[in-house]
């Protein structure tokens, strides 16, 4: 049976506590708690605040995590930044451990400067994930690696980058990231390379215009519910929307602060449009 989880980054400015809370109000099943949510990870991102939260929120368990990548990379040619990358990854693998495990989305990183990817980025790629692996392999935590939009300098865009790694590396997942996928083509060309290996699905509409903005009611939305059905998903939905996004007018981005009611109100249209899918 499919979860539908909600990202935090959606409300990145609210307390943990407001996030947990919206993300209950808008009916959806469990959370996907990014370690650099601003106030989590500046008080030193404690375990035992997500402790206490599922206390209050036991039918959240277990929940979903994604590891830190802002201003991280772990293919950088800066040697400390991509050695932190993967010190940050395994920290944040130490804190779903001790939640009781769950599903962790770690970036596959990209080439510093605008240029295509190189044989040292793939070096350094291939020792984060091996540094991972070895963390990985025996725990609670099961490592999900999502699939990027098109960009010069990024790898692990194409179904079939994606499927090299799940075949080399057999403890390591999928994070299917709708949105971009989208960017690179034929979206449904990841379930048919990578099904089996799929345990959460970033649910979210991507254009050239405007990334992870709201699926409910649109041509996307239905095309996805019917490829899940067709395969028999069964892992995590997870919404994740960037309020920057959102295009009230359809032709023009909205700068205007969202309330967190209205992000409310807008996640809740996204649990409703995929809440047949719970029964796949």
């Amino acid at each position: 049976m499919i979860r539908l989880a909600a990202s935090s980054m959606f409300f990145h400015e609210y307390e943990p506590q407001d996030i947990f809370a919206a993300v209950d109000k808008a009916g959806a099943d469990t959370i996907e708690f990014w370690m650099e949510t601003p106030t989590f990870w500046m008080r030193g991102a404690n375990v035992s605040e997500l402790i206490e939260l599922l206390d209050l929120y036991p039918t959240f368990a277990k929940i979903a995590m994604h590891a830190p990548v802002f201003e991280l990379n772990p293919c950088s040619f800066n040697a400390k930044v991509a050695d932190l990358t993967a010190e940050y990854t395994l920290a944040c693998m130490d804190i779903l451990e001790q939640l009781g495990g769950g599903v962790l989305t770690i970036h596959p990183g990209k080439r510093t400067s605008k240029r295509p990817i190189s044989p040292i980025d793939k070096e350094r790629f291939v020792h984060y994930i091996e540094r991972v692996g070895n963390a990985a392999v025996g725990s609670s935590v099961t490592v999900a690696l999502e699939n990027m939009p098109p960009a010069v300098n990024a790898h692990m865009v194409t179904a079939k980058e994606i499927r090299t790694v799940l075949d080399e590396y057999a403890w390591l997942s999928f994070t299917w990231d709708y949105a971009h996928a989208c960017l690179a083509g034929d979206p449904f060309s990841f379930p048919r390379e990578c099904g089996e290996r799929i345990v959460n699905i970033h649910t979210s509409k991507g254009d050239r215009r405007s990334m992870h903005s709201p699926l409910a009611g649109t041509l996307e939305a239905a095309a996805l519910r019917t490829v899940l059905s067709e395969i028999g998903y069964g892992g995590l939905m997870t919404f994740e929307l960037e309020d920057l996004s959102l295009e009230p007018n359809g032709s023009t981005l909205c700068f205007r602060p969202i309330s967190y009611e209205e992000k409310i109100a807008i996640l809740t249209r996204e649990v409703e449009e995929f809440s047949r899918c719970r029964c796949i």
